[in-house]
């Protein structure tokens, strides 16, 4: 950064963006997290009105901020005040622009009906109404770690539909992406991350982490794709201005990592015989078996409650739905499934369901999985989840129609939904075709 001459804190960056730059006073530096104010302002020529304007908001917001500290008053006044600012210019008919944006872009129409505005409406100089109308409130500062947390705080309504197991599980990889980046490039300003960043980001995948710990492109673009998400919706609801600098850039080609269906025979010769689940708890066996023969998830199928399992009905079957325990994964995944073969067994003697892994998924998946891999019940390199893309196998193998089969798995189907789809006689007469008949204990085959 150089200094400039032209106002007491402006300084040029590198790449020629001018910046308002102030050490944090001792006074309250042990209430400030960060050593100096460092506020971008989005214009490079000292010289237009726009640089003016924007270094006037963020000096006034500053000394602003740093009275109300003076005063008792919480670290987050600057971004309420730019909060309040956006809802301000909102119900004057205005959306939020910082001025410098207003200066170099806004038409002569926009501007003079922004002045005539504050000329009819605010008779206070120097108002937060003002300042929200003429964009000169500055924008706050959010670093990625603390736009996560902004992120978190705007998926509140998304959150409170999951339960605990399902919050952290959404988060941490969140969490993971925010550190990742900030070890390889550094917890940056959003405005001062730049395509070459992610792209650095980008190349730290490639050349260091895919084919090494087990890491794979998908992994890598998923991580990503978390980045890019928390950076778009915080621009976009603060209104930043901001180029997202991870558009586009998925890695192509590499390895994907397919997760294995586990075959009928498998299933039926070797992995849900009798004798092989014998020994672990009664609900991980019936978890096991109920997935087997309806292909539903984990967390469906430990999250049901008494009321979502119809064993009495003509066709038994279960209801798949967001209920107290956990949420669905998408809004497709609302769906019945008939109930038949090993799965129906498994509620006959499970009729209020799993209570011991409910809203457990993680857990009763973690334990299940141990279970199975040390009586080397798993085909090699399966998962549990096997189960439900053996489903889906067996379905194809059948030739059940694409809308049966995208009702099942609680897919969306390539064709609009049209009617109210089909039966649960419908559905039970293609999984009867399906249904897996394990091998028992006193076949020869044992």
């Amino acid at each position: 950064m150089r200094k400039l001459d032209h106002w007491p804190y402006l300084y040029r960056h590198e790449n020629g963006t001018l910046y308002y730059l102030r050490r944090v006073p001792t006074d309250v530096s042990d209430i400030v997290p960060d050593r100096q104010f460092r506020r971008s302002l989005k214009v490079k020529d000292e010289r237009s009105l726009g640089a003016k304007g924007a270094y006037d908001a963020v000096h006034r917001q500053i000394e602003h901020f740093l009275s109300d500290l003076r005063d008792g008053k919480g670290v987050d006044q600057a971004r309420i005040a730019y909060e309040q600012a956006g809802a301000l210019a909102q119900r004057r008919g205005f959306s939020f622009r910082p001025m410098a944006d207003l200066v170099e872009t806004a038409t002569v129409e926009e501007l003079v009906e922004r002045l005539a505005a504050i000329e009819k409406k605010v008779s206070e100089k120097g108002s937060l109404e003002i300042d929200a109308i003429v964009g000169g409130i500055a924008t706050p500062a959010y670093t990625f770690s603390s736009a996560l947390d902004r992120y978190v705080a705007l998926s509140q309504p998304e959150l409170r539909e999951k339960n605990d197991d399902q919050r952290r599980r959404w988060l941490n990889p969140l969490r993971l992406a925010v550190q990742n980046f900030s070890k390889v490039i550094a917890d940056k300003d959003l405005s001062e991350i730049t395509r070459e960043d992610a792209l650095t980001f980008r190349d730290w995948w490639v050349n260091e982490r895919i084919g090494k710990d087990v890491q794979t492109s998908n992994t890598a673009n998923k991580e990503i794709m978390r980045l890019r998400k928390i950076f778009r919706t915080v621009n976009d609801t603060h209104r930043l201005g901001l180029e997202n600098p991870f558009n586009g850039l998925n890695i192509y080609g590499g390895e994907t990592k397919q997760r294995i269906s586990i075959p009928r025979d498998h299933l039926e010769k070797i992995m849900l015989r009798d004798v092989a689940l014998a020994s672990v708890n009664d609900e991980a066996r019936g978890i096991v078996l109920a997935m087997a023969d309806t292909g539903a998830r984990i967390n469906e199928i430990s999250g049901l409650e008494p009321k979502d399992i119809l064993l009495k009905d003509d066709v038994p079957h279960i209801v798949i739905r967001a209920n107290a325990v956990r949420s669905l994964k998408t809004r497709h995944s609302d769906r019945v499934i008939p109930l038949v073969g090993v799965a129906l067994t498994a509620f006959q003697r499970n009729p209020n369901g799993f209570p011991r892994y409910a809203g457990k998924n993680a857990s009763a998946s973690g334990a299940i999985n141990k279970y199975l891999r040390e009586r080397q019940l798993l085909p090699d390199g399966c998962t549990l989840y096997g189960l439900r893309h053996g489903f889906q196998d067996r379905l194809i193998e059948v030739e059940a129609p694409e809308r049966i089969q995208a009702d099942l798995m609680g897919h969306k189907t390539q064709r609009p939904k049209y009617g109210k789809g089909p039966s649960l006689e419908q559905m039970q007469s293609w999984l009867l075709k399906t249904a897996l008949h394990p091998t028992s204990r006193n076949s020869p085959d044992c």
